[in-house]
């Protein structure tokens, strides 16, 4: 298998982990996103969207869209992080609502922050974040972990976004539940090895 990624993307960061954390293996193909590699036609016969991640199956198919290739990497082996069970429903849960409400409600920071867009209200972008915050924070403030009592592809997928949190100055200092179970992700081996530093996304 084949992922082609920007590092620095937390949409690419997802894979990333869960390929060395499970020992994959994967070849990893960087795509230079900023002088435009991903509108090459080589590349969007991988991706129409002209997106990364993409997964490049040995037979030739590909995948995108990042949390179905967290899942699909996970597939690859017996894995805590995607159980043979229906835990996987609420796993996706937690997949569909990052894709859908909190990585969109993050994104006007790094916008402003990381790619100097001025016309970023952050007011409004703070106040779109705030409950969603809450619906995060609220469920850790029970549980250790997204999805049952270990992590899983959940954790994985809504934490990425969080590896800017610091650079782009997310308004979650207030949030002691968030903070605790970041703690415990950054505190991975994994996660410091392939923790982008904070620069164009």
């Amino acid at each position: 298998m084949k992922l082609h990624v920007f590092s620095p993307s937390p949409n690419s960061r997802k894979a990333l982990f869960v390929d060395a954390y499970l020992d994959l293996g994967s070849d990893i193909e960087q795509v230079d996103l900023p002088p435009g590699a991903q509108k090459s036609a080589e590349f969007l016969a991988l991706n129409p969207n002209g997106r990364v991640p993409v997964l490049e199956l040995d037979d030739g198919s590909t995948l995108w869209e990042s949390n179905a290739i967290v899942n699909r990497l996970c597939a690859e082996v017996d894995t805590s992080l995607w159980p043979k069970s229906n835990q996987r429903y609420d796993i996706m849960r937690w997949q569909f609502w990052e894709s859908c409400h909190w990585t969109p409600a993050c994104s006007p920071f790094i916008s402003h922050h990381l790619f100097g867009n001025s016309d970023v209200d952050l007011d409004a972008a703070a106040t779109n974040l705030e409950p969603f915050a809450q619906v995060l924070d609220g469920h850790l403030s029970k549980e250790d972990w997204l999805s049952g009592s270990e992590m899983t592809a959940a954790d994985i997928s809504v934490s990425a976004i969080l590896c800017y949190r610091e650079a782009c100055q997310y308004p979650l200092q207030s949030y002691d539940n968030i903070a605790r179970w970041m703690s415990r992700i950054e505190a991975l081996d994994i996660w410091q090895r392939i923790n982008p530093v904070p620069e164009a996304a």
